[in-house]
């Protein structure tokens, strides 16, 4: 058995793939976990044991990008390159069915609801489709925002909402019955994002990035948007007193903290593409922005706004700086 620092390894490793593994899912009483490959197969795994349950599971053509278990441990979903999604038996290890298909390109994240009556998938078409797990059939239509490819789908853990995230460096939130989006991208990222999953209790989306870093939002703030709230003040820091005084000349309207985008170029762009200042190009990638409650790496840069003015209001700082000398 092979040790580091960070603990024993409980096995050998489970080979039975003749190519790359690309994702895994286990069961929820944790007995079985399930694993797609480049070899075109998915393979159930006994989780005491490591032995695979059984022949490959055939029926894709092309690299199996993603997959799923249901919550009662009964079925799997996953998503190829084929441009299709499969239901599958866990026991028997057939396909119920035939292919979920409306993706015009490779199927790369899917996901199923709590209650195991829905799919989400997401593809390479920079579309969300839902599901419906029994029929086999799209319920409306693509869910259309992201202008890139979809790296990952999930469900909230009420059912409610779905979370993605995609190579345009955004994270969505969308109405689970109504397949609109709530609020603005979740806008911080400076490459492609690989993953957005919910915390257990509902409150945080958490993201991963081609840019090296991990967000942790606070999913309330973006959720109040649709329900009429009040979100909290401005912040790109963690620091209270640093944050915006001032939000409604900063961005039109206090309750959008979403709306702010930052560019390639490290600008930081509000409303109607409104350009509000200017960050250097070797702290942006790193750094707080609106919503964030962490950001891994743990130096990230953290902005204090308790002075900042913009706009007509730019004469406050001379203004204040001549009360101070005085």
């Amino acid at each position: 058995m092979g040790r580091s620092k960070y603990g024993t390894r409980k096995r050998a490793p489970l080979r039975g793939h003749t190519n790359a593994v690309h994702s895994i899912a286990i069961s929820k009483d944790g007995k079985r976990f399930v694993s797609g490959s480049s070899d075109n197969t998915i393979r159930v795994w006994d989780a005491d044991t490591g032995e695979a349950l059984g022949a490959p599971l055939q029926g894709h053509t092309l690299t199996v990008w993603c997959i799923a278990i249901s919550p009662d441990g009964n079925r799997i979903v996953s998503g190829a390159g084929d441009k299709a999604i499969l239901v599958w038996d866990i026991d028997t290890g057939r396909a119920i069915g035939g292919p979920l298909q409306g993706h015009t390109d490779a199927v790369t994240s899917v996901a199923i609801s709590p209650d195991g009556k829905q799919v989400v998938s997401g593809s390479e078409d920079k579309t969300i489709l839902v599901w419906d797990m029994e029929t086999g059939r799209a319920i409306g239509g693509p869910l259309q925002g992201h202008t890139d490819m979809l790296a990952h789908v999930t469900v909230s853990p009420d059912g409610k909402y779905i979370v993605s995230g995609s190579f345009d460096w955004t994270i969505r939130v969308w109405d689970m019955e109504t397949g609109r989006p709530i609020g603005a991208p979740f806008c911080g990222h400076t490459s492609a994002v690989t993953s957005a999953i919910i915390s257990p209790d509902g409150k945080h989306i958490v993201s991963s990035s081609m840019d090296k870093s991990i967000r942790v939002w606070t999913l309330e703030i973006f959720l109040g948007q649709s329900q009429g709230f009040e979100a909290p003040a401005i912040h790109f820091s963690t620091n209270p007193t640093h944050a915006l005084r001032s939000a409604s000349s900063f961005l039109d309207d206090s309750r959008i903290p979403a709306s702010v985008t930052l560019t390639e170029e490290g600008w930081v762009v509000g409303p109607q593409g409104k350009l509000l200042f200017w960050i250097p190009m070797n702290i942006y990638p790193i750094m707080y922005f609106p919503g964030n409650s962490l950001v891994i790496p743990n130096d990230a840069s953290q902005l204090d706004l308790s002075h900042f003015a913009h706009g007509p209001s730019w004469q406050v700082c001379r203004e204040q700086a001549a009360a101070l000398s005085s």
